[in-house]
């Protein structure tokens, strides 16, 4: 199953940057360093505003690195939420 598959299922929030960090651990071995370390980037920067990527944000990160979907299509996503 391609990430952007996984994305329509329901994930619940994260409520914390330690509980999205082991989010993220669980697709590390199927990421490259550069990948890893771009959705890294993100989770860090967004847990600055108290805001934490659940597992639908991470696999939107993945899918969209990997060029499974598009920056239009991740808008007309959240603007569909």
């Amino acid at each position: 199953m391609s990430y952007v598959e996984r994305i329509n299922n329901h994930y619940p929030d994260s409520l914390s940057k330690v509980e999205s960090l082991s989010i993220l651990e669980k697709y590390k071995a199927d990421l490259t360093t550069k990948e890893y370390n771009v959705i890294y980037s993100s989770l860090c920067s967004h847990a600055l505003e108290h805001m934490y990527l659940n597992e639908k944000d991470i696999l939107v990160g993945i899918a969209h690195l990997r060029h499974e979907i598009s920056l239009e299509e991740i808008v007309e996503m959240v603007k569909a939420s």
